[in-house]
């Protein structure tokens, strides 16, 4: 008899269990198949991103092909340009939401995308940090990241400058 309740008690628990659950790294886990998270994330609100890579030290962190694409799966829109010329052109030409630059360009550029139209959010990308600079980026700037970021805080770093955007 308690090996009967045992087996029912077992299944019923089995029955609670959702048949999709996280695990480890950024795979969601499905029971019968996986679906990587970047692939399974799209953005609540499409952004137009121009990426500002000159010859710095983030300058291959922000000019990565994996990066690109990424932020094209979920549904933004990317542009890269490599100087201010370019970037005063694609300001006044089209609407940008956010612009990804190197921590050492971003005090130059804040004064450019504070005269844009639309007011694009900056967010600058330090390449090592020390604890000082991180602390200095975070008070001056609401969406700093490290050049070290994966591609999911790059996105929801994205993600964020966006809502902030949206808030009145």
């Amino acid at each position: 008899m308690s090996r009967i309740f045992a087996g029912f008690a077992v299944t019923g628990c089995l029955l609670f269990i959702p048949p999709d659950a996280e695990g480890c790294g950024d795979t969601l886990v499905s029971l019968l198949s996986s679906v990587r998270y970047q692939r399974a994330y799209m953005a609540s609100r499409h952004a137009s991103i121009v990426v500002f890579s000159n010859q710095r030290a983030t300058g291959p962190v922000l000019t990565n092909p994996n990066l690109r694409a990424t932020l094209k799966e979920v549904g933004h829109s990317v542009v890269i340009v490599q100087d201010s010329a370019q970037l005063d052109f694609v300001l006044k030409a089209g609407n940008v939401d956010v612009v990804l630059a190197d921590a050492a360009d971003a005090g130059g550029l804040s004064r450019e995308l504070k005269a844009a139209p639309n007011k694009p959010v900056i967010v600058p990308v330090l390449y090592k940090p020390s604890k000082d600079e991180w602390a200095v980026a975070q008070k001056q700037y609401p969406f700093p990241l490290k050049a070290s970021a994966d591609q999911i805080q790059f996105l929801r770093m994205i993600e964020m400058a966006m809502k902030a955007r949206a808030k009145p």
